[in-house]
């Protein structure tokens, strides 16, 4: 898979190291970012390859073509690996042009399985960048696929795709897979079952900037994921200062249960794309969370899915600056320079042993 200039995207690599894990022996899945919700990366797994050639085939059971951009991370559970990527190099001739792009591809030989193939938001690039794909990675429970698409979207899909059929309760999956201002697409067997939709930007009034990017967590019945709130074209305003950051939705509905009121959408100089991760502490489950603020916040995490209608606030149990001496107000008039400047937190905070890593 190389490019017109002879440059090999580095994310084929990734994909051919998963792919040789389960040749000789089944690896364990990764069903999420992370070995576990701690957001821990270390692996127990033994005995991997130290090498492999693309060019030579050594240590390579299969290789798949992605799109002409791949930003996601993949992520492998029940036999099938899943990776966002764009619509570089089309699957299906029905899906044309600039698209984010979700393939289930088959562990065993590489086939595709199905793809969920999302059109992009049209207007100001700086709200879905051009050729960005879908950058998430997919966080897999059980038969259900929960991932965010380029959009902003986070679905919940059938692990089976439309192979066994359109399981609902959504059924407009042509709908949501064509254009804005198109006809609706006629929906095949290589498609995406998408089971419910929960657009954030719309229902929780945040604001995008370049891509959205959440890796999103589970904690038994709920669903938390990060807003990607963030500047607007100018890099010189935030457009939603008082929209959530951090959100619960119910896992079997989507319906929103609970977000922050922390009030960090004001002072994000970039975007929020910290994902949320969790950890016990004396007796008490925690949400932690990286702010766009450059702050690091821990909640409380939900003990009990509220009645209908009923939206919670996270209670906050406590906060650590990572940055204090850096600006808190009026934060872009700190634009390029380069001396002074707010700081923010994209990557996710790790808990292991009563400490988070930041």
């Amino acid at each position: 898979m190389k490019s017109s200039n002879g440059y090999r995207p580095p994310v084929l690599s990734i994909v051919l190291s998963i792919s040789f894990m389960a040749a000789a022996a089944r690896a364990a899945d990764q069903p999420h970012w992370g070995q576990t919700f701690s957001r821990n990366m270390v692996s127990a797994e033994k005995g991997l390859p130290t090498a492999f050639d693309p060019e030579t085939g050594e240590n390579v059971k299969w290789v798949v073509d992605l799109g002409s951009e791949t930003h996601a991370t993949p992520i492998v559970a029940g036999g099938r690996v899943f990776i966002g990527t764009n619509n570089g190099r089309p699957r299906d001739p029905k899906h044309r042009g600039d698209r984010g792009v979700l393939f289930c591809l088959d562990e065993k030989d590489g086939s595709l399985l199905w793809q969920w193939v999302v059109p992009k938001l049209t207007g100001d690039p700086y709200l879905d960048w051009p050729r960005g794909g879908i950058c998430s990675p997919v966080t897999v429970d059980g038969d259900r696929v929960y991932a965010m698409s380029n959009r902003g979207e986070v679905v919940c899909l059938d692990v089976h795709g439309m192979g066994n059929g359109n399981d609902g309760p959504f059924k407009d999956e042509g709908r949501h897979m064509s254009p804005a201002g198109d006809p609706p697409l006629e929906v095949g067997p290589l498609d995406a079952d998408i089971l419910w939709v929960f657009d954030v930007h719309a229902e929780v009034g945040s604001y995008p900037h370049d891509a959205a990017f959440s890796s999103i967590l589970i904690d038994g019945p709920f669903v938390y994921l990060n807003t990607n709130n963030g500047v607007d074209n100018t890099h010189r305003r935030n457009r939603a200062p008082d929209a959530p950051s951090l959100i619960v939705l119910e896992k079997a509905t989507g319906r929103l249960v609970a977000v922050d009121d922390e009030k960090i959408g004001g002072k994000v100089f970039h975007c929020t794309w910290s994902s949320p991760a969790i950890g016990e502490v004396n007796g008490r489950r925690l949400i932690f969370f990286g702010g766009g603020d450059g702050v690091m916040y821990a909640f409380e995490a939900l003990k009990a899915v509220p009645p209908a209608g009923k939206v919670e606030t996270l209670k906050r149990v406590w906060r650590f600056d990572c940055d204090p001496t850096a600006p808190k107000e009026n934060i872009h008039e700190y634009k390029n320079n380069r001396k002074v400047s707010p700081s923010g937190i994209k990557s996710m905070p790790v808990f292991h042993e009563g400490r988070v890593y930041v």
